[in-house]
């Protein structure tokens, strides 16, 4: 398993790609649950136990679905397997760098000052371009398509991905205050 771990910080460090992990449904459903369980426990705080698992099932399928249909539209659903194992396991570690970020604004907003939130928002922003590049680099090592292709889709994503989340979950007071802080 340490190897396994060793692989998704080298995706992280753009070193890897899908391809070196096994594809293994077992290990795709373990990235999964990772993903989810992290991305709960990045919500329950702020939105309740309830809203938050409605949160990270959503954003899990988001993940698994809008990669399904990227492979899909290019006939190459044989990688999904290995393209969403890497991308959940790949994203969950993200998560979890992104859990002391989030706490750091925070901080800042319950009276630390203006000079927290500003370190943690230029934090925040450099962790989303880090993890554009993470989906990128899977994207294009996935579909064997240029960088440039691989940040668009990795973009359009994102992006989708966002505007799920936010439809769904996120009331306009409360989104238009999270509009300066990047979500995925």
């Amino acid at each position: 398993m340490d190897r396994i771990l060793l692989r998704f910080i080298e995706i992280c460090r753009l070193k890897a790609g899908p391809q070196d992990l096994p594809a293994s449904t077992l290990l795709m459903a373990i990235a999964l649950l990772a993903y989810g369980a992290i991305a709960l426990m990045l919500t329950v705080g702020e939105k309740g136990p309830g809203t938050a698992i409605q949160v990270a099932l959503v954003d899990t399928l988001l993940l698994a679905g809008l990669t399904y249909i990227v492979l899909w539209v290019l006939d190459l659903t044989i990688r999904y397997v290995q393209m969403v194992t890497a991308m959940a396991g790949a994203c969950a570690l993200m998560e979890l760098l992104l859990w002391p970020l989030l706490m750091l604004q925070q901080y800042g907003v319950d009276g630390g000052g203006t000079f927290f939130i500003v370190i943690a928002t230029v934090l925040l922003w450099l962790w989303l371009i880090w993890e554009v590049a993470i989906i990128a680099n899977i994207f294009k090592h996935g579909l064997d398509t240029s960088i440039w292709m691989a940040l668009l889709i990795s973009f359009f994503y994102i992006f989708l991905s966002y505007r799920v989340m936010r439809t769904l979950f996120f009331s306009p007071e409360v989104a238009e205050v999270a509009a300066a802080v990047p979500v995925t």
